[in-house]
């Protein structure tokens, strides 16, 4: 008997491969997250991308603008690092540098204390160089698009990326699978609490046991993945686990058959039909393709299910 209960609960997962697979894709998620954060900048190196750190003197400019909705979002400077060599970077609208001319003069630039900008090296678009090459031409000196890279490299240290970047998004993406895998854990708890709560209504009635006795027969199958279980003389559907199964005698049944129509309408889904003797119909296994499980159980039934034509 306690083989049987178990048996029963375990039609609760039908689906036991779903929480696997969204743990599993939660973990993944989750692992190349922690491997894409840069766990150590590396100096900014204005001829290759990936995350960076520049220890920034002063800043000249804003030479370019990026604007959303009318808003400035972004700004484009020159940065001078400790080692007097020129950079471009991109901030914030507010620049947390000192701007030559604006914020500080010549006469400053002795006591000034290197500032550690950290983002992300990004190529230079064709745009932004030419607003570039303009900037220093119109201040003296001669740039050209063909020959700026030499002097500035080909990549600028955006501060404004985050560090954690796509990280942040493959951190959501494992949270929300995790979340999935919870609730469909849930789930099967609660069906698991349905499917008991009917095994003791039938005990109480004294229906259990003869149920029990006729799955011990060796033709009877639990077919999960249909939701059906069937023995020589009983149906068991788990199509609702909101009531945990509904148990079907076979003997009050005439015919069975394969059916794609609910209410006279074709479906997409095939479904094994038993027909009553009063002339009403149970529809049971809905899937949408048929399988050998289901050709199975409908072979099994219409074995046990007697009188009448069997389609």
């Amino acid at each position: 008997m306690e083989d049987f209960k178990k048996n029963l609960l375990k039609m609760g997962k039908t689906n036991r491969t779903v929480p696997a697979v969204l743990l599993i894709a939660a973990a993944f998620f989750l692992l190349f997250g922690i491997f894409l954060i840069p766990h150590k900048d590396q100096p900014f190196d204005p001829t290759s991308g990936g995350y960076a750190s520049l220890n920034i003197v002063y800043v000249m400019g804003p030479f370019a603008e990026q604007t959303s909705d009318g808003r400035t979002v972004k700004k484009y400077y020159v940065a001078e690092n400790d080692k007097g060599y020129w950079s471009i970077i991109s901030t914030e609208n507010s620049c947390p540098f000192p701007v030559y001319n604006e914020t500080i003069s010549d006469a400053d630039l002795k006591a000034m204390v290197p500032q550690t900008a950290v983002g992300q090296s990004k190529k230079i678009p064709k745009k932004l160089a030419g607003y570039l090459v303009d900037y220093f031409n119109n201040n003296g000196f001669e740039l050209s698009l063909s020959d700026y890279e030499q002097t500035l490299g080909d990549h600028y240290l955006d501060t404004t990326a985050p560090l954690m970047g796509s990280s942040l998004v493959l951190f959501i993406f494992s949270a929300v699978f995790f979340i999935l895998s919870v609730i469909v854990l849930i789930s099967f708890r609660k069906n698991s609490n349905h499917i008991q709560t009917r095994i003791q209504e039938l005990m109480q009635d004294g229906e259990f046991e003869p149920l029990c006795q006729d799955f011990q027969s060796t033709d009877a199958a639990f077919y999960d993945r249909l939701g059906l279980a069937v023995s020589p003389h009983y149906l068991l559907d788990f199509s609702n686990l909101q009531y945990g199964f509904s148990v079907y005698p076979l003997d009050q049944f005439y015919n069975v058959f394969k059916c794609n129509m609910v209410n006279g309408q074709p479906t997409t889904s095939n479904y094994i039909a038993l027909e009553l003797k009063n002339g009403q119909r149970i529809l049971v296994a809905a899937c949408p393709n048929t399988s050998k499980s289901f050709n199975t159980a409908l072979d099994m039934l219409k074995q046990s299910v007697n009188g009448g034509m069997q389609w």
